[in-house]
């Protein structure tokens, strides 16, 4: 552990920031050898910039373990439970569970922003709302758990407020394949494939975040952003395809649903699906 934190130290919380820490570990459901890890872990970089705090940790170095100790423990849930599942449909289903949203609204519901130390002008500006610190937060503190308890307390760290998603009731095979369902329609009413096309790369290199875009017959038909290029294509997918069923894409592309329509009459004409008769 002193290997791993060289040349910068984690700071003692004051007896104020010692009860605040207190209070989140009742809601995490474990109790930390070391606070120090705790409270570095829930410091956002803004607060030791702001109060020029040179020699202190934020939440950064333990969300990079966080993400790697995620990944691990949601595939390992994932492989042993669902044994029929082939590589692309686990990943499909890891790309939800360890997305930017997913993990935000988790943080949401554990209130984990008003634990977090915040710089006084980030707090202004609603850090303690943003999708992103929250999803960052949330992998720290997994990552604090890890190297203060190890696999197992972090393991149960995570199920205790992802259960459902990864245990119980994960997405459908159909549903949560945004990029195969996407294709469906691009075929059916574009007669033409989606077009992936990374269009930003943000970040350090531990934690890079892509922007995907998806066009297909000319027409860009969504955006998402994710830690993967292909967390980012899902995310583009899904947009696209509430994109797809909006009254808007139906009112500015009718020739679209014309195309689709006299292609299924044509599957009918031939027998193909063609509906019985009373």
């Amino acid at each position: 552990m002193i290997s791993f934190f060289r040349r910068k130290r984690l700071a003692k919380p004051d007896a104020e920031r010692e009860k605040i820490l207190g209070e989140f570990e009742k809601i995490i459901g474990y109790k930390f050898k070391n606070l120090n890890i705790l409270n570095a872990a829930l410091t956002h970089p803004s607060y030791l910039h702001e109060n020029q705090i040179t020699d202190e940790y934020h939440y950064e170095r333990m969300e990079f373990l966080g993400d790697s100790v995620l990944g691990l423990i949601v595939c390992k849930h994932l492989y042993c439970q669902f044994p029929e599942y082939a590589e692309g449909e686990l990943s499909d289903i890891k790309s939800h569970v360890v997305s930017e949203k997913h993990l935000a609204n988790i943080s949401k519901r554990m209130e984990l922003g008003k634990y977090i130390r915040f710089g006084a002008g980030e707090a202004r500006t609603g850090g303690r709302k943003k999708s992103s610190i929250l999803a960052n937060a949330f992998e720290s503190v997994l990552g604090a758990i890890f190297l203060d308890g190890g696999y197992q307390k972090a393991d149960a760290y995570l199920l205790k407020f992802s259960r459902d998603d990864i245990v119980i009731h994960p997405p459908d095979r159909e549903s949560s394949n945004y990029k195969g369902r996407l294709q469906k329609y691009c075929q059916t009413y574009l007669h033409s494939d989606p077009n992936y096309r990374v269009v930003g790369e943000v970040g350090p290199s531990h934690s890079r975040k892509f922007e995907m875009e998806v066009w297909s017959a000319n027409v860009k038909l969504g955006s998402g952003k994710g830690k993967s290029k292909k967390e980012a294509e899902q995310s583009a997918a899904s947009q696209s395809i509430r994109y797809f069923e909006s009254e808007e894409f139906r009112t500015s592309h009718p020739e679209a649903f014309e195309n689709g329509s006299k292609k299924r009459s044509r599957r009918n004409k031939w027998g193909a699906n063609k509906p019985q008769s009373n």
